[in-house]
């Protein structure tokens, strides 16, 4: 009994935290590619300066003349009593963050994730780091 308890609490605490994210590849074509300038499609104006300038540092060009648009997006969820996402069981997150990669307006990929506290612009480089290790972009 004792065994099965201390079992119980490792899957809990290796499994139970981990931090939740959505990723989905809608057209497979864009594996390996190089993307050097994106085309930025943000609507709130603070988000949007961060990332350029984070793009920027990563070496990735954001121009009104690139062939890939990269969609960022982060919103926070409500906190009252009669939203569902924040009623249920595992209403521990604040909001999500997202980018969409799209070519000539065809979506390409999408990732998504769930924050803790408040949210960063900074954090979005994480998504966009994992943009590019899944699909094994070149820079």
């Amino acid at each position: 009994m004792r065994y099965l308890s201390f079992v119980l609490l490792l899957m809990i605490l290796l499994f139970g935290c981990e931090e939740k994210h959505f990723t989905r590849v809608f057209d497979t074509s864009v594996r390996g590619a190089e993307i050097k300038s994106v085309r930025l499609s943000v609507t709130d104006p603070k988000l949007r300066r961060s990332l350029t300038k984070l793009l920027y540092q990563e070496g990735i060009g954001v121009t009104d003349r690139a062939l890939y648009t990269l969609e960022a997006e982060a919103a926070k969820y409500p906190k009252h009593c009669n939203n569902p996402l924040t009623c249920t069981y595992d209403a521990t997150y604040d909001g999500f963050m997202k980018i969409r990669l799209l070519r000539q307006m065809h979506p390409l990929y999408m990732t998504q994730q769930e924050y803790h506290g408040v949210f960063h612009p900074e954090d979005m480089m994480v998504l966009v780091e994992r943009m590019y290790d899944d699909l094994n972009l070149k820079r």
